[in-house]
């Protein structure tokens, strides 16, 4: 009987310990799409976050806290979650990244996200921002930040300029993906969804579109932006509703949808590579940040990067959703459909075990992904599998094996990858700005030759500008008006607004003085003029398959915008 009992004993204390395991995370990124905006097509000078807007993304932020930070019993769309020694009431930066950029409907999702994620708080100072130390007087009163203890979360705001832009936006400044979306009405069955679609379009069009839409845009070519207008007219204006039904707008989000997926999710379209997936190069790019994060906690022993937040636009869900698998198999119907204002997709990083004192080895990590699409009560956060698998947790060696299937990891791949001009795939000699070997984030290398010859240019004309006002305080050099008209060019104004010479016809300013390319400019042909009636074909672009996917316009000149014959797109 003795035996017997210390086996018992034995069995009892392996199932007490089983027991005690639980699951820490340690980092999570998290995608958000911005909440409800003014149409990218309108009267208004640029798409701003409505009021609506900003409480969707106030009510994301508060989700996200209540999954990871502090858990709230009455919310009921999320399990607790916690992170691993992360502040749960004063904001801590060094513990958290966000990511943007510069448009104003972006930058203020962001920042009313932020304000549902650290809600205003009295009395309560990070020990990394200085903690009570820095709040007290000489005469041991506390003095709180502004309006009721406000938070101030850093953001990174990346413009076009900013490398840190590719991984929010791939597709934007992407020469091969601009041009790979001339070949969009080349599709067989895209042209047969045309045809289809044009009387409902021109029907649509008399009802409601015809406020700000020429007739010639009616049409599916145009399938997003025309549901974009017609669905926030429909939310905020009761004559629309009395002239379009809720099936009418139930059948311009399907096809917008399958617009979007043709253009931003077609993996067979190649661009100058074959099979590069150019038409998901924002999927390609978003994976690849989600990894570095990843990453970066884990060489930082988890004290970074615990909490990654990224706000983009449909392209990196939408070409993120094919490229990961999940527009097919038994859950294709929850991604199929464009995502909603403020979706979020989710990927934690975390380990199961008794405790979480020391940071756990690579082969003892775990990846999960959920996705909640929309704001609503009833849109709950719900994980699915990843890479056409089963299972709803991976291993961390399986996800990056998946993600290195298809992803973009550092700057200077995507700059030959799109052949983009932008300024900074002009320094792909060095590690400048992440560029050379390091992985989607920011590089530690110094600058380039190309880099450093700037500069030294930079600072050659700063001096000889000092020795020249020098120069001129000193009544060395004078400056005498000319009056002889023969002085002054009559032939040559500037290059920009009206002054704008006619030569520049294929190029177009914007109101905050950004000039932007057509999609059907003299570049992107080849410098070869168009003969009427043939459809674009740029040298090196192909189209094979019948995937579909979603574009996205990166600014007022619209390149889902077609003048000539449209597009044929098909239903899924």
């Amino acid at each position: 009987m003795a035996p017997l009992a210390a086996w018992g004993l034995v069995l009892l204390a392996a199932t007490g310990r089983a027991q005690t395991l639980s699951e820490h995370v340690w980092s999570s990124v998290v995608w958000v799409l911005n909440g409800e905006r003014t149409p990218l097509w309108g009267s208004l000078p640029e798409p701003v976050l409505t009021p609506a807007g900003a409480q969707q993304m106030f009510s994301q932020g508060a989700l996200i806290r209540n999954r990871y930070l502090r858990e709230n019993e009455t919310e009921l769309n999320t399990e607790f979650k916690p992170i691993v020694d992360i502040e749960g009431n004063a904001i801590d930066n060094s513990q958290l990244s966000i990511l943007t950029n510069t448009d104003q409907f972006m930058v203020n999702s962001a920042q009313a996200f932020a304000q549902g994620l650290y809600p205003p708080i009295l009395q309560a100072f990070a020990e990394n921002n200085g903690g009570m130390d820095a709040a007290r007087t000489p005469n041991g009163s506390i003095v709180n930040y502004p309006l009721g203890g406000y938070q101030y979360a850093n953001m990174r705001t990346a413009s076009v300029l900013d490398f840190e832009s590719v991984w929010i936006g791939g597709h934007i400044g992407c020469t091969a993906y601009t041009e790979s979306l001339l070949t969009f009405r080349a599709d067989d069955i895209v042209e047969t969804v045309y045809n289809n679609t044009l009387n409902f379009y021109q029907t649509l069009w008399a009802e409601v579109l015809h406020e700000v839409f020429p007739p010639s845009m009616a049409n599916f070519g145009n399938a997003y932006l025309l549901y974009d207008y017609a669905s926030f007219r429909y939310n905020h204006d009761n004559a629309t509703r009395a002239n379009v039904s809720e099936g009418e707008m139930a059948m311009m989000a399907r096809f917008a949808s399958t617009e979007q997926r043709n253009k931003n999710a077609n993996l067979s379209v190649s661009g100058y590579n074959q099979g590069d997936m150019i038409r998901a190069v924002a999927g390609r790019t978003m994976a690849s940040k989600t990894l570095s994060w990843f990453r970066e906690n884990m060489r930082m022993a988890g004290a970074t990067n615990k909490l990654n937040l990224a706000f983009t636009t449909l392209e990196p869900f939408v070409a993120f959703f094919a490229l990961s698998g999940l527009i097919i198999g038994d859950h294709a119907a929850d991604f199929k459909p464009l995502p909603e204002p403020g979706a979020m997709m989710v990927f934690e990083m975390f380990s199961i075990s008794e405790n979480a004192t020391v940071y756990p080895d690579p082969e003892d990590l775990w990846v999960r992904f959920l996705y909640r699409n929309g704001t609503d009560e009833n849109d709950i956060l719900t994980p699915y599998p990843l890479f056409n698998g089963s299972e709803i947790k991976i291993p961390l060696a399986t996800f990056l094996n998946g993600i290195q299937q298809f992803g973009v990891s550092t700057i200077s791949q995507w700059c030959n990858l799109c052949d983009s001009i932008s300024l900074f795939c002009q320094d792909l000699q060095g590690g400048y700005g992440g560029s050379g070997g390091s992985s989607s984030g920011s590089g530690s290398g110094g600058p380039s030759p190309v880099l450093a010859g700037v500069i030294g240019a930079a600072v050659t004309l700063l001096v000889a500008g000092i020795l020249f006002l020098a120069a001129v305080a000193f009544g060395v050099v004078s400056f005498r008006r000319a009056d002889d008209a023969k002085t002054r060019s009559a032939t040559l104004g500037g290059f920009k607004g009206a002054e704008k010479m006619a030569s520049d016809t294929d190029l177009a300013f914007a109101k905050s003085g950004a000039r932007h390319e057509r999609t059907g400019s003299w570049e992107l042909r080849g410098g070869k003029g168009q003969e009427e009636g043939v459809k674009p074909t740029p040298a090196g672009v192909t189209v094979q398959s019948r995937d579909l996917t979603h574009p996205k316009n990166d600014d007022d000149d619209a390149i889902s915008v077609y003048g000539q014959a449209p597009v044929k797109p098909r239903e899924f």
